[in-house]
């Protein structure tokens, strides 16, 4: 749980039920559950137009990322860009020789194609593959997926660098400037000692996200209220249509809220066994 909670007053804009958020201890930064976290990006990488398919699998990254001290939620405070709403985490192939693949991100920011290198990397038989990630923006954040290994049985190293390294076939030249060399090793990870740590690993995906799960992920304050209030934009607004769908409430075609007759009136049986009358039951 965050320390933020809702409070009622004066201080601060109220919403429409006359609540008003404020951070409980006025303390800069918040602790935030993963629970918390993982519902906030998904909304948010809804409202900023990434493909619904996609989501999944970026919300999670910016999960394991945020917790790993990488500025995830930054990334999604500058919103995506339109290479990400275009291409979706889709990245093309532009040479290949075993073991080794060079990769058009497409212009796209590092956390959006990172599951697609993920992918490609675990698809490459041999006991150590190399990939070379060109055009890419926010090149920084793919170094989330060192952090994907350890409960894969793989060792992934990420160096952000000017130039391809020796050993991966011929770069076009558009791809040849500022990337990401992603190494993967099929080799046991180091695990850590604490047995505790080793239990929720498979559970949460990441060791960042697993020592999460204990202190929570601390994000500026600020951020965060930002992020929050941004991802109503993934909410459907109020409307009749919206209040029909939202549960057993009943609502009239004008939006009206019907009186709930259940509350007020029981059931009346006959107890004496005898059958009700048709006139005895309009009285009723």
């Amino acid at each position: 749980m965050t320390s933020a909670t809702l409070t009622t007053g004066a201080e601060g804009a109220a919403d429409r039920l006359g609540r008003t958020r404020q951070n409980a201890s006025d303390r800069e930064t918040l602790h935030l559950s993963l629970r918390e976290l993982r519902l906030i990006t998904e909304r948010l990488l809804q409202a900023q137009g990434l493909a619904l398919g996609a989501v999944p699998a970026v919300r999670d990254l910016v999960l394991h990322a945020q917790a790993a001290g990488l500025p995830a939620l930054q990334f999604l405070a500058d919103r995506l860009t339109a290479a990400d709403r275009a291409h979706a985490g889709r990245v093309e192939i532009a040479a290949e020789t075993p073991g080794a693949l060079v990769v058009d991100c497409l212009g796209q920011s590092g956390l959006v194609v990172a599951p697609a290198l993920l992918d490609l990397l675990q698809a490459e038989p041999g006991e150590r593959v190399v990939l070379w990630a060109g055009h890419l923006e926010r090149a920084q954040l793919v170094a989330v997926l060192e952090h994907q290994g350890t409960d894969r049985g793989v060792v992934l190293t990420v160096t952000p660098t000017a130039a391809p390294a020796a050993g991966l076939p011929e770069v076009p030249g558009e791809l040849a400037g500022d990337g990401v060399l992603l190494v993967m090793e099929r080799r046991a990870p180091e695990l850590p000692d604490d047995p505790e740590l080793r239990r929720l690993l498979p559970l949460v995906g990441s060791l960042p996200a697993a020592r999460a799960v204990r202190t929570g992920i601390e994000t500026p304050t600020a951020l965060w209220w930002s992020l929050f209030e941004d991802s109503a934009g993934a909410l459907s607004p109020e409307s009749v249509t919206s209040l029909k769908h939202a549960g057993a409430t009943a609502v009239d075609d004008n939006g009206v809220i019907e009186p709930d007759l259940t509350d007020d009136v029981d059931f009346v049986g006959d107890t004496s066994g005898a059958t009700a009358t048709t006139d005895e039951k309009e009285q009723r």
